[in-house]
């Protein structure tokens, strides 16, 4: 009976030992710089300030580096999504989880006079480049697809963004999906369920409600040659760490026989050229989105030899980049502005040198509420 109470004691001290031991180890293992899983960069050790640790930054930043080091994040994280999923917290971290696998941002935060001011600055924009004008805003998903989401949520205030836009920028004709991604979803699957993006074929049907405004030919998937990549996961995501959820598969829409060149700038003025509008090298990285036109750049050139004629200025968001992709079959010519980055010249003046006729303006409804940057256009 001695024994068998000493061997229990031995035991108990093995593993308090060995815990410790890996507890210990796990302390000196190397920092990660960057979570693929949750698409963002990781915080560093804080710098030790006599000015930090008085006015309690230090103790901040030094919680947060904690936090993003800790051995096993991405097991944590997820374990905590899934319990305040199970308490019914859903909207965690901006995203609803959704019925049929579906991730889906909450409603953008309304900025009313922020939405003001950037519609006035685009009508601005279009009285003074006295061209052929449009604004094109994407919906959120939560909008489109409402019977995906849990009963209790926020409602959505895409109707309220759209008013805004007949009423404050009357220079520029108004685009509006709404009612074409509502009778659609139901057979086409216009976002991604893991990422708050369209996909390419609810990009084709934004850009055929583009063209016929303008009064140009639509474009149908027959145009196009597809081809399917599976395994993206995208932002929703990785912001909702619902880790167990089906990755959704891209689709890239190539024009047959086109002659395409493209021309990438940053905000550096460095350019990348290549004879596709899809950067491949994307798809080998956990972040795939930016296999449309290599991502969010100061300035993009796509020129399709041949496409019939048109010269297109498209101002947008992350959403024109996959748009891009298939307006190049309409238009020989397709300069793409992200303002975000775009520091240059005046946009106004790629209109003058380039002889650009037409002017498309694309956000969602989230930027075009909440973007600073729609100020820098002139």
């Amino acid at each position: 009976m001695h024994k068998l109470h000493f061997s229990r004691k031995s035991i108990t001290a093995c593993i308090f030992c060995a815990l410790l031991f890996v507890l210990s180890a796990l302390l000196f293992l190397p920092d990660k710089t960057f979570s693929e899983a949750e698409k963002r960069v990781l915080a560093s050790p804080p710098a030790l300030r006599v000015e930090t640790l008085a006015n309690g930054k230090f103790e901040s930043r030094l919680e947060t580096y904690i936090q993003d080091q800790m051995a096993f994040r991405n097991f944590w994280v997820g374990l905590c999504a899934y319990f305040n999923a199970a308490a019914g917290q859903n909207g965690t971290d901006g995203v609803y989880a959704g019925s049929d696998g579906w991730l889906i941002g909450t409603p953008a935060k309304e900025n009313p006079r922020n939405l003001g001011s950037n519609l006035r600055t685009l009508n601005g924009f279009a009285e003074k480049v006295q061209k052929p004008a449009y604004l094109l805003i994407v919906p959120q998903t939560g909008y489109v697809l409402e019977e995906k989401l849990p009963r209790r949520h926020t409602p959505y205030t895409d109707d309220a963004v759209f008013a805004a836009a007949a009423e404050n920028a009357p220079k520029l004709s108004l685009v509006d999906l709404r009612e074409t991604f509502r009778k659609a979803q139901s057979n086409t699957q216009i976002y991604y369920k893991t990422d708050h993006h369209w996909t390419s074929a609810g990009a084709l049907l934004a850009a055929n409600a583009f063209l016929q405004s303008a009064g140009r030919p639509t474009l149908s998937a027959g145009d196009f040659t597809i081809e399917s990549v599976p395994g993206f996961y995208g932002t929703t995501y990785s912001r909702a760490a619902l880790w167990r959820k089906q990755p959704d598969t891209m689709q890239l829409w190539s024009i047959p026989g086109a002659k395409l060149s493209v021309e990438v700038t940053d905000l550096g003025g460095n350019t990348v050229q290549q004879n596709s509008v899809f950067f491949r090298e994307h798809l080998e990285k956990y972040d795939r989105y930016p296999v449309y036109l290599a991502g969010n750049h100061s300035l993009t050139h796509i020129v399709n030899e041949s496409a019939p004629d048109g010269s297109l200025l498209l101002v947008k968001d992350s959403f024109g980049n996959t748009l891009a992709t298939l307006l190049a079959a309409a238009y020989r010519e397709i300069w793409m502005v992200d303002l975000r980055y775009y520091r240059t010249e005046a946009v106004s003046d790629l209109i003058t040198q380039h002889g650009i006729d037409t002017l498309l303006v694309n956000y969602s409804t989230d930027d075009l509420m909440n973007d600073a940057n729609i100020l820098w256009l002139k």
